[in-house]
């Protein structure tokens, strides 16, 4: 093989390479075998395919000796470059582009190339446009923003001709003018054909999907920046000229909440911590992501996690003096301290939201530095023991949530605590351990209301005694508090009517009774009707009491306890009306986190009749009103609640969405069937929305998971449509594999043949657009024979039309119909047709049988479209001239658009 040979086959085989430094070098050698061979038009070739390797690899630093090399050949063998001519001065841009973003070249270098670069585009009559876009970002990134304004618009303005870049990567500099200037509003405004998806390339929407994360948080559109990340970060994952990309969407994470998250991306990506030569600019941005979620890991306490080979303290601390080298070149270079003053600010940033769910259930480990499981509240700030008694007293009169860490607070507050003080901090102790360990509970509470009694407090004394007997009752001894439930009402009736307690103590302490009923309605073998209709008297009577006395919190806890009897009795439509007593009354007590409860039932039952509607908002209002003061397993199960509602209403899918993933978030460490079942629920919205970026992103984190939450044919149906979500994306051999799992799934399932046919068919039609036809042919006839056995002839039909094809595309045998001529026969002196020809007049010959025997509208229809397109295989084909390819992609998309309908 002559050189000039060696070297054409070395390029065919680079084009096949991965981009990256192995690529890049195997280019440079043979660039340096070009110099030498007698083939100035081979060299320009391959100097231009390795500029393009130096931009994939994120080398951009290394393409000016290339491009340099290359306008010297261009000026001294015009005639043997000439036609590259165009070619090269496009490169030119991307090198120009590099020598701005490079601090090792000096202002006045890149200057002067700028000047040079006009020049030679006025001479071949091209636009400045790009140039002028080139001469803002220097400006930009020297910090003369008058002048960068200038030129930007200059450039928006001038001709608009073949040398400019094309329309997406112009909106993205456009919108990153705007952004280094702190206008998030006018870079979202340019940004949004990309971020809407109308104008695409090559590396757009990739880039502009990580630059627009934070804009879109600082101006209040959190769903459009989940959407931005899921879709954005699948597109950038593991590109190397995408890595300031990466970067971004790892900072997003750190400051919304997903620190775990942003761990995970940064550990895929670990590699790229340690520089490879790659262009400084590209660098600089993804380090500085990386150091923003390691800053923000430190704060929270997790140093020693690893991050590659290294902690996360140890590689923040490698990244930070990097980070400071870089810029300090910058700022020599620039002769001003922009970039540093703008890397500072961004590492500075503070989290933007608490916690933005993203679908990805991943949490961080317990920090090394973390106290106990249930650490005792802070004491606030000069706070003495009087304020933290007052305070706790404040919060158990409302009965709210924080009561009991309050008097942990005064039991923590470090001096001998009075003995009233003392006193009262074991009683809720007592109280507290009620669930664990009733017996020793009751035990505790009878202790602690003798020390009251010593004291002389009756209505606390009361109050233990009123928990003792419920303690007694959820022991297992029914009876006894039933008894001392009867004793401390009646004693507290009589301090009552002497004046010595008050109405609300009074209550507190006869609650006893109302408790103890219900108590005995629990239990694996389900109530006695008789307990049920004592309990609804005995609670009627505690609610008739407190609603004459003003107890208006109390009453909401009756109703609420008569909602439930009344479901045990078969009564929705009482145990409504108690429900919205309860509603009303805690609201008007002050204490709205106890309406979280009756809410949630009535939106369960509103649900379960069918009225999804009121279920979204009395969910809603249950998640409201119960805010951050819920226990964590009652707000998920709410939060599942209003996605059932939500997805019951058609057109709410973008609702479903953020309802979804904020449930998947609640159940995240509590239900893991819970939290994969939500996210997949986002997914599903997602697909429906026909945003399938964002979709397949979502099922592609926790499809390794799929059978926690669903079995069988559900897993099927759920692979189905994350393969129809990457078919839309056109990664068709990846939907391919997920139609092929589904079907495996339930191809020997009787009652899901339809759904295998389905799967079938789908599949075939992935590996077809796959490129994989070997594997399509035989798809498209297992699918075939599938809808045969199922009867139906119109998907039948169009996946054997599509065999048939195929087979014109290959010029593969078909298996599928029977031919009374052997290869290579002769009939007449007529060669054998080719086999697609074959298999399509099969086709023909079967519909035209069938509409013999059973004419109908859809067989007529059919029949006419086989004939059209075997007339269009023939007029392709002839017999002389077999064209393969002609048409295949045409005719077999019109049959899978026919086909569209068939879900």
């Amino acid at each position: 093989m002559s050189g000039a040979a060696a070297i054409r086959a070395g390029l065919e085989e680079c084009a096949a390479l991965p981009e990256g430094r192995q690529k890049a070098e195997r280019l440079e050698v043979l660039a340096a075998q070009a110099r030498t061979a007698d083939d100035r038009s081979l060299e320009g070739e391959v100097l231009l395919t390795l500029i393009d390797a130096y931009l994939y690899a994120s080398e951009g630093d290394r393409m000016p000796v290339a491009a340099g090399r290359l306008l010297r050949l261009l000026d001294d063998f015009p005639a043997e470059l000439g036609p590259l001519t165009y070619s090269i001065h496009w490169r030119l841009k991307w090198m120009t582009h590099s020598l701005v973003g490079n601090p090792a070249v000096p202002l006045e270098t890149t200057h002067r190339w700028l000047d040079e670069l006009q020049s030679r585009y006025r001479e071949r009559g091209y636009s400045p446009r790009p140039v002028l876009a080139l001469r803002s970002l220097l400006a930009q990134e020297t910090g003369d923003f008058e002048t960068a304004a200038a030129a930007m618009e200059a450039s928006i303005a001038a001709p608009n001709d073949a040398m400019a870049d094309c329309d997406a990567c112009e909106h993205n500099g456009w919108g990153a003018w705007r952004d280094a200037a702190g206008d998030d509003e006018g870079a979202l405004e340019l940004w949004a054909p990309l971020l809407d998806g109308e104008l695409t390339c090559a590396e757009e929407p990739h880039r502009v999907l990580g630059q627009a994360l934070l804009p879109l948080l600082r101006t209040g559109r959190v769903a459009d920046a989940r959407s931005a990340h899921l879709k954005g970060y699948s597109l950038a994952r593991r590109t190397l000229s995408l890595r300031e990309a990466v970067g971004q969407h790892i900072e997003f994470c750190a400051l919304t909440g997903n620190e775990a998250r942003g761990l995970e991306i940064l550990t895929e990506h670990a590699a790229w911590l340690v520089p490879h030569g790659e262009e400084v600019s590209r660098r600089l941005g993804f380090v500085c992501g990386a150091a923003v979620l390691l800053r923000r890991l430190t704060a929270l306490g997790y140093d020693d996690l690893p991050v590659g080979d290294r902690t996360a303290g140890a590689a923040l601390g490698d990244l930070e003096r990097e980070i400071g080298d870089i810029c300090a070149r910058y700022d020599a270079r620039n002769g001003t301290r922009v970039v540093s003053e703008r890397v500072a600010a961004r590492l500075s940033r503070e989290p933007l939201l608490d916690r933005l769910p993203l679908g990805s259930p991943v949490r961080l480990p317990r920090p090394a530095t973390a106290g106990a499981a249930v650490p005792v509240p802070p004491r606030p700030a000069q706070a003495s023991l009087e304020d933290l008694v007052a305070e706790a007293r404040r919060l158990s009169t409302l009965r709210h949530p924080h009561a009991d860490e309050a008097w942990e607070r005064v039991g923590a507050a470090g001096a001998e605590l009075p003995e009233p003080v003392a006193a009262r901090v074991e009683l809720r102790r007592a109280g507290t351990a009620m669930e664990q360990d009733p017996g020793a509970a009751y035990a505790r509470l009878l202790a602690v209301a003798d020390r009251f009694e010593r004291l002389g407090d009756r209505a606390d004394a009361l109050e233990s005694r009123a928990g003792a007997a419920v303690a007694l009752a959820y022991a297992g001894d029914r009876a006894g508090g039933e008894a001392l439930a009867e004793t401390v009402t009646a004693e507290a009736a009589a301090a009552y009517a002497q004046g010595t307690i008050d109405a609300g103590e009074y209550l507190a302490a006869r609650r006893a009774g109302a408790y103890v009923a219900v108590s005995t309605l629990a239990g694996p073998d389900g109530p006695a009707e008789t307990d049920v209709l004592a309990a609804r008297a005995r609670v009627e009577a505690e609610l008739s009491v407190a609603e004459e006395l003003g107890g208006t919190g109390r009453a909401g806890t009756y109703h609420e306890m008569l909602a439930r009897i009344s479901l045990l009795l078969g009564d929705p439509g009482a145990a409504r009306t108690h429900l919205t007593s309860a509603l009303d009354r805690y609201r008007d007590a002050g204490t709205p986190w106890l309406a979280a409860r009756p809410a949630g039932m009535l939106g369960q039952i509103a649900l379960d009749q069918g009225d999804p509607e009121s279920a979204e908002g009395y969910a809603s209002t249950a998640l409201e009103h119960g805010g951050e003061l819920l226990p964590a397993d009652e707000a998920a199960g709410l939060s599942s609640l209003l996605v059932e509602a939500l997805t019951r209403q058609p057109g709410r899918e973008l609702d479903v969405v953020g309802a979804a993933l904020a449930a998947a978030a609640r159940w995240d460490g509590i239900s893991e069937p819970d939290t994969l079942h939500n996210t997949f629920a986002a997914a599903r919205a997602y697909h429906v929305l026909d945003r399938h970026g964002e979709a397949a992103a979502l099922f592609e984190e926790v499809m390794p998971r799929v059978e926690v939450p669903y079995e069988g044919e559900a897993v099927a149906r759920t692979r189905a449509q994350y393969g129809r979500s990457l078919a839309e994306l056109g990664r068709h051999r990846e939907a391919a594999e997920q139609f092929v799992m589904a079907a495996r799934l339930v191809q020997d399932d009787p009652d899901a043949k339809e759904l295998h046919a389905e799967l079938a068919w789908s599949a075939a039609e992935s590996l077809q657009f796959a490129g994989r036809a070997d594997e399509a042919l035989p798809a498209f006839q297992r699918a075939a024979r599938l809808w045969g056995d199922l009867g139906e002839v119109v998907p039948r039909v169009r996946c054997l039309r599509a065999a048939a094809w195929l087979m014109d595309w290959t010029g593969e045998d078909s298996h599928m119909a029977d031919s009374h001529m052997a290869d290579g026969d002769m009939a007449d002196g007529v060669t054998a047709e080719p086999p697609g020809v074959t298999a399509m007049r099969a086709v023909l010959a079967e519909l035209e049988s069938l509409a013999g025997a059973e004419p109908s509208e859809e067989v007529a229809a059919e029949l006419a479209e086989t004939r059209r397109q075997l007339d269009s295989m023939l007029d392709d084909d002839g017999f002389d001239s077999f064209d393969l390819g002609l048409d295949l992609e045409e005719n077999v998309e019109e049959d899978v658009e026919e086909g569209e309908g068939r879900e």
